[in-house]
């Protein structure tokens, strides 16, 4: 009866492991998405996702229910074999094994899922904001800081103080023309 239990556990392992392996199936299609910019695509994953993780909550109650039952609760899935009865050690051990591996690949595809969500949305978030106003070249900007601290006599100043033909002084602002509009 006991080893029954043990071997219901490495079935449960194995389930699991399938469906973090679903998930990484979806991961990759929703990273593929993103890259393609497509929206509708990266919302089915997104939704595939979610029954994914209702499905793995479900599994992780009976894990949690079967360790306590197996009195392994204290366990750690790196030590699993060793609690296990000698002819299912290396049964426990590839079971492990095979879900850390899962678990391992998940988090490194879902990483990148991430940065390429963030990397989207930062870009969005450029194109949101208002256009920046462009600098002059450098050149031009030490040539006009030149000019208004008097660093070169024969360069214009670029605020328009320059007289006008014939010596009227332009400093003061124009008055807008009105057309009667």
């Amino acid at each position: 009866m006991q080893n029954e239990l043990y071997e219901q556990y490495l079935q449960l392992l194995a389930e699991i492991e399938g469906v973090i392996t679903q998930l990484n199936e979806v991961e990759k299609r929703k990273i593929d998405a993103v890259h393609k910019d497509d929206l509708l695509a990266v919302d089915e994953c997104i939704r595939q996702e979610q029954a994914i993780s209702l499905t793995m909550r479900s599994l992780e109650s009976r894990r949690r229910k079967q360790l306590t039952e197996l009195g392994l609760s204290e366990v750690k899935l790196s030590g699993l074999a060793a609690a296990f009865p000698a002819d299912l050690r290396q049964q426990a051990a590839v079971a492990a094994e095979r879900l850390q591996n899962a678990y391992h690949d998940y988090n490194s595809i879902s990483a990148a899922v991430r940065n390429a969500l963030e990397r989207g949305l930062r870009e969005i978030d450029r194109m949101m904001q208002p256009p920046q106003p462009v600098q002059p070249p450098e050149a031009l900007r030490a040539a006009a800081q030149a000019a208004q601290t008097g660093g070169l006599k024969s360069a214009p100043k670029l605020e328009g103080n320059a007289a006008k033909p014939g010596g009227e002084d332009n400093t003061q602002p124009r008055k807008k023309l009105d057309f009667g509009a």
